[in-house]
């Protein structure tokens, strides 16, 4: 069977599809990546797949389980099963009904969502941790390490990740969730209960969102050899940024690279309920919660607990002066993670692998075929389309700047380049061949064997 992971944003997902699928290389299955065409190849082929869903799309998870796949439900959002209210939780695990598996982060996710799961289901609920934590480890700090990052910011610079994307959307915050409001998969966004819940998140963000503005300027005169740099949640507005630290010659807002690029040579990474703070944990950096409002409500509880918390500026300093996580801290933290994270205790990619062979049948061998002159055209022309309704101004020209800042090209060399230093940093990992099928998207397949 072909296994098949489409990529919503490509900067924050490519490098664990990739380690993922050499894994499910190492078990002789190929694997499909790329946006949303992998779909267009689902619909269009007999199969069958093994689908690795992330969104919820209830039409495609359905034919393929209408072709004889399996659907293995895979949800990046690692603390959303444990912070969020029932409405999203119930919309989170209604996936069940056109899902094979529900995979999960670790063991303190099972018991909320089994109350809204069918007693005979509760089995499909499985801990796998999720195959991104994989690749954040000391081990590799090679393959994230950017020669050109260094080159312009040295090794001892302040990255400020932020996480404001409620409030500071790309698209805005009403624009936002009209478009999510549309998507059958996400209609919990139209319900008042949840939108209720989302103003209260706004609020809480612009306050922090404003706070880690000021904290930038302070850390910018305190340390004015040092960088500070910015970087927002790929759904986050840059400009929200830029038109208030315009005038800080050493602070730097970017989207460029991936963040852990950013992490693996950062003195030390300040966030906010982010993912990036347990990222930077597992690559032992001295990582900071910036908590400017004492009042956590509105706080992740699983990613409040990562890191040395400081409530002002000058904690802040201290804890970037001292240039050290404590161990006792970080030994805590962990042990407080575990069981909201199996990553810490084993490898995701390999019981996904293990997970995709055992659901396959042996049905014979197929592969997806690239597509011809004209479909090839066809995708080259909506493409060029996105580039030039980019420049427009306005909501419309927002909107394709969005789609494109998370999904830019993809390019073949690009991918074996990546893949082949995974393979160098772990040499069991199989070779590998690559077929481009489409624009954006590939077929990664194991070698034949000599």
């Amino acid at each position: 069977m072909i296994c098949v992971i489409p990529i919503e944003i490509i900067v924050r997902e490519l490098d664990y599809v990739l380690y993922l699928s050499l894994h499910l290389a190492s078990k002789g299955l190929s694997t499909m990546i790329g946006d949303h065409m992998v779909n267009r190849f689902i619909m269009d082929s007999n199969g069958p797949f093994v689908y690795f869903d992330s969104d919820q799309n209830k039409r495609i998870n359905t034919t393929v389980l209408n072709k004889g796949g399996a659907v293995i439900n895979l949800n990046s959002e690692l603390q959303g099963y444990i912070d969020d209210p029932d409405q999203m939780q119930k919309n989170f695990i209604k996936v069940i009904n056109y899902a094979s598996k529900i995979c999960l982060s670790g063991q303190a996710q099972i018991e909320p969502l089994s109350r809204f799961v069918p007693e005979n289901r509760i089995k499909d609920l499985v801990v796998t941790g999720h195959p991104s934590f994989d690749l954040a480890s000391h081990r590799f700090i090679p393959y994230y390490t950017n020669k050109d990052i260094i080159r312009n910011h040295g090794r001892d610079y302040i990255l400020m990740n932020t996480s404001f994307g409620m409030f500071n959307h790309e698209m805005g915050f009403e624009n936002y969730l009209n478009m999510l409001s549309k998507m059958q998969e996400w209609a919990v966004y139209t319900t008042p209960e949840h939108r209720a819940h989302l103003q209260q998140r706004y609020e809480h963000e612009e306050k922090t969102a404003t706070a880690f503005i000021e904290l930038a300027k302070v850390l910018s005169k305190q340390y004015p050899n040092k960088h500070i740099i910015i970087r927002p949640h790929p759904a986050e507005s840059m400009y929200f940024y830029t038109k208030q630290l315009s005038n800080y010659p050493n602070i730097f807002v970017t989207k460029k690279n991936s963040v852990r690029q950013w992490i693996v040579t950062a003195g030390a990474i300040v966030h906010h309920d982010c993912t990036t703070g347990l990222e930077a944990l597992l690559m032992d950096k001295l990582v900071i919660q910036y908590q400017p409002d004492t009042d956590t409500q509105n706080s992740s509880e699983f990613m409040n607990r990562i890191g040395v918390r400081t409530n002002n500026s000058n904690e802040t300093i201290a804890l970037i002066d001292s240039g050290h996580m404590p161990k006792t801290i970080r030994h805590e933290t962990l042990e407080s993670l575990r069981l909201g994270m199996d990553n810490l205790d084993g490898c995701a990619s390999i019981k996904l692998a293990d997970l995709a062979i055992s659901l396959s049948t042996d049905t014979g061998s197929w592969m997806p075929k690239p597509l011809g002159l004209w479909g090839n055209i066809k995708c080259w022309r909506k493409y060029a389309s996105k580039l030039l309704r980019a420049r427009q101004p306005g909501r419309n020209g927002k909107k394709v700047r969005y789609a494109l800042n998370k999904f830019s090209r993809l390019k073949k060399n690009d991918i074996e380049t990546k893949l082949h230093l995974l393979r160098s940093l772990e040499p069991e990992l199989p070779k590998f061949e690559v077929q481009q099928l489409c624009l954006n998207n590939y077929l990664i397949k194991p070698a034949p064997k000599s």
